[in-house]
């Protein structure tokens, strides 16, 4: 186990304390047992897991997420231009859609007959730049 701490999240160090038969007791930097921390840390993300597991879940389809990167770089997209850009049928499009609108990764806005597609959050943006998709003349950098 690594305890230098950090991994790059800003995480404090942790460092061995004791270990009473065979099972590690650690502590975070004085906070005491990490049991504990955990178990405050799970009590407190419980609320918003349910939200995170549908995103995570939606996001679990490459053709909903060729749907975001799409929306990213073209935003205010109708279903029709998303569909020919990720080489789904319109259909499918639609089905996809609907999905990362459910879990509030997208959104639409009317615009008379069409809808137009653009990212719900910033979540949803941030994620996006994390797993490499980058900016285009439509979705300039910010």
């Amino acid at each position: 186990m690594d305890t230098r701490g950090g991994g790059g999240c800003g995480c404090r160090p942790v460092r061995p304390v004791d270990a009473r038969g065979g099972r590690g007791w650690w502590s975070v930097a004085g906070s005491g047992p990490l049991e504990a921390v955990a178990r405050e840390a799970v009590a407190a993300a419980r609320p918003v897991m349910p939200r995170a597991l549908a995103r995570f879940a939606a996001l679990s389809d490459p053709r909903r997420l060729e749907l975001l990167v799409a929306i990213h770089a073209a935003p205010g997209a109708p279903v029709k231009s998303l569909a020919a850009a990720t080489g789904l049928a319109p259909n499918t499009t639609t089905q996809a859609l609907a999905v990362l609108r459910a879990c509030g990764l997208v959104d639409r806005v009317r615009d008379g007959r069409l809808s137009r597609w653009h990212l719900a959050d910033d979540t949803a943006h941030e994620l996006l730049h994390q797993l490499g998709a980058g900016h285009s003349p439509l979705h300039p950098e910010h």
